[in-house]
């Protein structure tokens, strides 16, 4: 069931809950009006009368002319006259009331009787009520007729007003059934308040799958280098090892072979440890971190530092990170010139300066994706990569820039810690 089908049910039963009892209480207000108009009218009349001095039969005659039925006398000694000759009786307690003095009113059988007491004994009348008992059937006609078409046209309005107020739902639904699967941009904020935080959190979500399916695109595009890569890498010391293989199976024990098979078979281990050891760091999510001293920890692997801090890291990946660092350093980039510890933003810069000539601008922007190296460089292009993805599990990030006055540096940022 459609919300715009509910919300007109809702108004439909709360028109009737309105309705149905207003129009009970109306009619039932109404036939008690006009039964005490009629009462009072009776008693007014029978006054006035009284006030003239000696009652005629043929007076009382014509006030039951107006309101029909029959009028009696009733004498002091008790006789009573009517003003026809039907079968009539009064109610009972009528006489008694009339000769202590007292007024009496009274329905019995569908029928008012009211009398007055007076000088010369009383007088009254008994007047039918069927049409005061048919007015209920008549107004609820009318009640029926013309009520039934104002509820039907305040129900139009209402259904109207629903809609009308319901369209921005609309526009938001056709928004979305004309997108495809790979339309993810924001909705239209809608005219209809009620309806604004459902499309912001709407439109959070689709922010959050924009963003999730650009991470599986990078991630996508950096297993793809990563294969690439990796095959290509392998396929060199691959094909040097056939190739010294193949001489020392023409010339057995040629010492230069041996020891070119024995280089690319390290080589190739070398390249598959790295692999094994990205895959896993990659794959660990965050990892447990402790506070450690930075100043000390490179003290105690006799490595002088500048500047000093606390951060949250684990001892074996941080280990693993100066060691690679280092080593890039001093293996391909003219040696290690000093490291330096800088705060920021409530983390702490660790930086390795080099000596060398700087990265390629071409490189620059890619230096921590795997297989990414200085073509003067013999490495493999996995220090980087495993130094940005221990940076990344212990919560934070990783860093390459050239200097302006020569050289190149590179920097790992991480939480800080109380000391």
């Amino acid at each position: 069931m459609t919300l715009r089908l509910r919300l007109l049910l809702w108004l439909l039963l709360a028109l009737a809950l309105l309705w149905v009892p207003l129009g009970v209480l109306t009619v039932r207000q109404a036939q008690r009006t006009v039964q005490d108009t009629l009462e009072r009218a009776a008693l007014f009349r029978l006054g006035f009368l009284i006030s003239q001095g000696q009652v005629r039969i043929q007076d009382l005659a014509q006030i039951v002319q107006e309101f029909g039925g029959v009028g009696f006398i009733l004498s002091p000694e008790g006789r009573i006259a009517y003003t026809d000759l039907g079968d009539y009786q009064l109610p009972e307690g009528l006489e008694e009331a009339l000769s202590q003095g007292q007024s009496f009113r009274q329905i019995r059988d569908n029928w008012l009787w009211v009398a007055l007491p007076s000088d010369a004994g009383g007088l009254g009348l008994g007047t039918p009520l069927e049409e005061v008992a048919a007015l209920p059937q008549r107004l609820l006609q009318i009640y029926l007729g013309i009520g039934g078409v104002l509820a039907l046209l305040a129900f139009a309005v209402g259904a109207f007003g629903l809609s009308r107020s319901l369209r921005p739902l609309d526009t938001v639904s056709r928004e979305l059934a004309r997108r495809n699967a790979e339309n993810l941009e924001p909705l239209p904020s809608p005219q209809l308040p009620e309806a604004r935080p459902a499309v912001e959190a709407m439109n959070t979500l689709m922010n959050e799958l924009k963003a999730a399916l650009h991470r599986l695109k990078v991630q996508e595009q950096a297993a793809r280098r990563f294969a690439y890569g990796a095959s290509h890498e392998l396929r060199n010391p691959l094909a040097a090892l056939k190739g010294y293989l193949e001489v020392l199976q023409r010339r057995p024990g040629e010492p230069r072979a041996t020891e070119g098979a024995l280089r690319e078979a390290l080589r190739m281990e070398s390249l598959l440890q790295g692999l094994l050891t990205l895959a896993r760091l990659e794959g660990q999510g965050r990892v447990p971190v402790e506070p450690l001293n930075l100043k000390a920890f490179f003290e105690q692997r006799g490595l002088q530092v500048e500047g000093s801090g606390w951060v949250e890291a684990d001892p074996r990946l941080l280990s693993l990170v100066i060691e690679n660092l280092v080593q890039n350093a001093q293996k391909h980039a003219g040696g290690l010139e000093k490291i330096v510890l800088e705060a920021e933003h409530e983390g702490i810069w660790l930086w390795i300066y080099d000596r060398g000539p700087g990265f390629p601008l071409e490189v620059l922007p890619r230096a921590f994706e795997a297989f990414v190296k200085n073509d003067r460089s013999d490495g493999v292009g996995l220090g980087l990569a495993m130094v940005a993805a221990i940076a990344l599990g212990m919560g934070g990030k990783a860093r390459a820039e050239n200097r302006p006055e020569g050289g190149a540096r590179v920097g790992v940022w991480l939480p800080g810690a109380n000391g």
